[in-house]
């Protein structure tokens, strides 16, 4: 169990913030082979792009069994949405004894913790050897390139994404309280006695802290505490990375969004399966009048088929809306 103790500097600090960085670092725990099911083609995408662009630090890193990746590559966002350049700059000038530090923690583990070690892949090993100035520069120019060619293309559909589960939260916290949408984030959270738990294998009692920041994450199934560990350099603030409520799977490829518009290209890339105008109201946080003014439009264009089935409407796909959409990662 992790124990958050969250005082009243740390919940008058609680705040959401929307991190590229973060988001394509979650991309990154689809190399991993106990990833949970992602559609779209998500986990195609990123494997091939890192393959093929030789992303091997990275592989080296996400692609084994740790219990802990270095939390230097997710540091934390100042803004409410932060700028990617800002972040890779963060990264590429991470301190030596925090990278040093945060990677004997991965090889090493920390037994009162829960965290087990695993040896060192040879490629990190010979990559630090070069000193870990280059190395931090090499680790951010690998997440650059990742960014660039899986990520960015489609950014607009994936911000949406978190924009809207932000937004949803916020009503949650107005209608429940703040501690009622920290309890609501996860199956896993807990709120008892002015404390944020997680339950987990792990064990670890975080106090003193002045903040808490919340990531939404489009690619995670489960909760991911960026905390640091007893004994180590100046620590940072904790934030917690969680999934979104469940939406889109598929995303909609840059020629869509440009064609149709964002919030068109998703509807039409969710309709990979038939779905009623509630369903989409629900799964992308829209109302169902504007959810059905899309669906005319797209419908008249000859992107969907409508279908009744007893007292429902089903709206799916055509082929030539598959077409369209041939430029996703689904398609790849």
């Amino acid at each position: 169990m992790i124990h958050l103790e969250m005082n009243q500097a740390a919940l008058v600090n609680t705040r959401f913030a929307i991190s590229p960085l973060s988001t394509t670092v979650g991309a990154l725990y689809l190399l991993r082979s106990d990833a949970p099911p992602v559609g779209g083609g998500w986990r195609h995408l990123i494997r091939e792009t890192v393959h093929d662009r030789q992303l091997w630090l990275l592989k080296a890193l996400f692609s084994g069994s740790w219990d802990y990746v270095p939390d230097f590559l997710t540091p934390q966002p100042d803004a409410p949405e932060a700028a990617w350049a800002e972040e890779a700059h963060t990264v590429a000038t991470t301190c030596s004894e925090r990278l040093c530090w945060e990677l004997q923690i991965m090889a090493q583990g920390i037994t009162d913790e829960g965290l087990a070690g695993r040896p060192t892949p040879t490629i990190l090993r010979r990559a630090l050897e070069r000193g870990e100035r280059d190395f931090a520069g090499d680790i951010a120019t690998e997440l650059h390139q990742l960014w660039e060619s899986a990520i960015a293309p489609r950014w607009p559909a994936l911000r949406a994404r978190m924009e809207a589960d932000i937004a949803l939260r916020a009503r949650t916290a107005a209608h429940h309280g703040l501690s009622g949408m920290l309890a609501g984030l996860h199956p896993r959270v807990a709120w008892n006695d002015d404390r944020l738990s997680l339950v987990t294998r792990f064990q670890a009692q975080i106090p003193g802290s002045t903040s808490l920041v919340l990531t939404p994450s489009v690619f995670a199934a489960d909760l991911h505490m960026v905390i640091d560990p007893a004994g180590g350099p100046t620590p940072r603030q904790p934030m917690l990375t969680y999934p979104v409520l469940h939406g889109p799977d598929t995303p909609a490829s840059p020629a869509a969004h440009a064609l149709l518009g964002v919030t068109r290209a998703r509807l039409l890339s969710d309709l990979h399966a038939a779905r009623t105008t509630a369903e989409l109201s629900e799964r992308h946080f829209l109302a169902p009048s504007t959810v059905s003014y899309h669906l005319g439009i797209l419908h008249r264009t000859g992107l969907l088929t409508r279908t009744r089935t007893g007292h429902r409407i089903l709206y799916q796909q055509t082929p030539r809306a598959a077409d369209l959409l041939a430029d996703s990662p689904q398609a790849r």
